[in-house]
């Protein structure tokens, strides 16, 4: 069968794929991942070490607390990383929850100046409480 695997950027690209043999196609399945429906290339250093990147941040925005326990649920947007930090001027701490509503029982703590990151999928997974009234979050997410 044919394989497609835009990474490898062949020239003329081939209609319909490479027509690979058995072990061929073994052997470029084990140098490649599989994300979302499609085989994506692993890339090494001359030594051999496997490089780990983060994707490109997409975008940067502040969540401001109204009122004392604020919550807030982020947004139908597609990620597949985020990281949360809180505002160097905070006195009080935001908790951070994937999937259900934080609270301060069942959430990761953030002080002033601290970083969390999660891994999801989109946006609408996070979860924010922000004790304090006018407190903020920074948030940065990956696409």
């Amino acid at each position: 069968n044919p394989m497609k695997c835009p990474e490898l950027d062949l020239q003329p690209v081939p209609i319909g794929g490479v027509e690979l043999s058995e072990n061929m196609q073994q052997t470029l399945a084990a140098l490649t991942g599989f994300w979302r429906n499609k085989r994506v290339l692993l890339k090494a250093s001359p030594s051999g070490a496997l490089f780990v990147t983060s994707p490109q941040i997409k975008d940067i925005f502040h969540v401001v607390g109204v009122g004392a326990n604020d919550t807030y649920k982020g947004e139908n947007i597609p990620c597949s990383e985020v990281m949360i930090m809180g505002h160097p001027d905070n006195t009080g701490k935001i908790w951070v929850k994937p999937h259900v509503v934080a609270t301060i029982d069942n959430a990761w703590p953030v002080a002033a100046n601290d970083v969390v990151g999660l891994s999801i999928t989109n946006l609408n997974m996070l979860n924010l409480l922000i004790v304090v009234d006018g407190e903020k979050a920074i948030v940065a997410y990956t696409i």
